[in-house]
């Protein structure tokens, strides 16, 4: 059980996908940055949770005994594409948080978080259970951190911020300083 508890906290603090993917920029793109922020949130988050016992079991129940685990990159990069689609179409009909502009599918399948905690998954959970909480913990933190992001976002544009540090700048030199204060994180847990 503690060894559970590890990863998930491993995931949460040290990893914080969110700030090695594109997608965390997302945000400040738009005007509508908080719903958009949460639709992103919700489907990264859903798929890194979805999809990381998912890519687990394909990768020990079929491509490991084949021997044609090789292919890991291109099935889990099919599966993320197959599981964006399946997202869109369900957000399109039941929710106001997809985003307005084009794109919510491209920067579902390019997500480096679906695809990295899908590769991470191969190699450190043993089992099923290790990569759920792997996906879990990378999800919680991803979606805490785009929120936050979007929150700050939005503070920044109602602030009076001197207008050589507006919109780009004033978001890049946030991100900078929460990357340093997470990587205080570094080394809490052991692997």
């Amino acid at each position: 059980m503690s060894s559970l508890l590890i990863i998930l906290l491993g995931s949460v603090l040290v990893s914080y996908f969110a700030l090695s993917t594109p997608g965390v920029l997302q945000p400040f793109a738009s005007d509508d940055v908080y719903d958009g922020a949460v639709g992103i949130a919700l489907a990264t988050a859903s798929g890194l949770v979805v999809l990381s016992p998912v890519s687990w079991l394909i990768d020990h129940y079929a491509l490991r005994p084949l021997h044609i685990d090789f292919l890991a990159p291109v099935a889990f990069a099919m599966l993320a594409i197959v599981w964006a689609l399946g997202l869109e179409a369900l957000f399109r009909r039941t929710t106001h948080w997809l985003p307005h502009r084009l794109g919510f599918v491209l920067l579902l399948t390019t997500q480096g978080a679906l695809l990295g905690v899908m590769l991470q998954g191969r190699i450190r959970s043993e089992t099923i259970v290790q990569a759920l909480f792997s996906g879990v913990g990378a999800g919680i933190s991803f979606a805490a951190l785009l929120l936050a992001f979007a929150s700050m976002q939005q503070r920044q544009r109602a602030a009076d911020v001197p207008a050589a540090f507006r919109l780009a700048p004033a978001a890049l030199i946030t991100v900078g300083i929460m990357a340093l204060a997470l990587m205080g994180f570094t080394g809490l847990v052991r692997e």
